[in-house]
This record gives C-alpha cells, structure tokens and sequence, in this order.
C-alpha cells in the first residue's frame, strides 16, 4: 500500500471519528459525553488505524525477492558486479527501445 493511500485512509478513519464523537468536543479537548460512546465498529476501525502506522518499513518488492539472503550469500564485489550489469543492461534496453521508437517514426513518416 502505497503512503498516499495510508495518508489518505488515515484521513478518512479521523474525519469519521471526529464526526462521531462531537467535533466540538474533540477539538476543545473535553471527553465526549457518555452519550457518544464508540460502537464496536468504530474500535476496530481505530485498531485498523493503529495498525496501519504501526510499521513503517515499504515493503515493496520484499514479498518476491530475499534481499537478505541474497546480501549474505555474495560479497560485496559480486554485488557491485550485479548492480553494474544491470545498469549496463538496463542501458542497452532504453537505447534498444529508443532505436526501435525512431525506427517505427521513420515508417509511419514514409508511410510503410
């Protein structure tokens, strides 16, 4: 999940639980009245809201690939090694793509 989206659903989990335990009271800092009390739902929403910050890490690309296992299964010159030549093929992948981008512009121009 993206942070927008964890801003975003944040916002929304409080804006529902200012609406739901007075605004007034909230912001003034006072306890709502008992008549306010949170329902059920809205625990486990506030549960869902402590959840979602409760791990900052972006777990991206973990769930596919071990980069622990791989860090201690090479040396630190076998990882430059692999960095580079990804670098050197993602290199050859952009100017393969722009070649075959002009390539395609010339026979739309010439009408092929």
């Amino acid at each position: 999940m993206s942070s927008s989206r964890r801003y975003a659903q944040a916002a929304g989990v409080i804006v529902a639980l200012c609406a739901c335990l007075g605004g007034a009271a909230l912001a003034s800092g006072r306890p709502a009245s008992p008549m306010h009390a949170t329902p059920l739902v809205q625990r486990v929403q506030m549960q869902g809201l402590l959840d979602l910050f409760s791990d900052d890490r972006d777990d991206y690309g973990r769930d596919r690939y071990d980069f622990d296992r791989y860090r201690e299964s090479t040396s630190r010159k076998e990882r430059v090694r692999d960095y580079y030549r990804m670098q050197k093929d993602m290199q050859k992948d952009y100017w393969k793509s722009q070649k075959e981008m002009q390539k395609n512009a010339i026979k739309r121009q010439r009408g092929w």
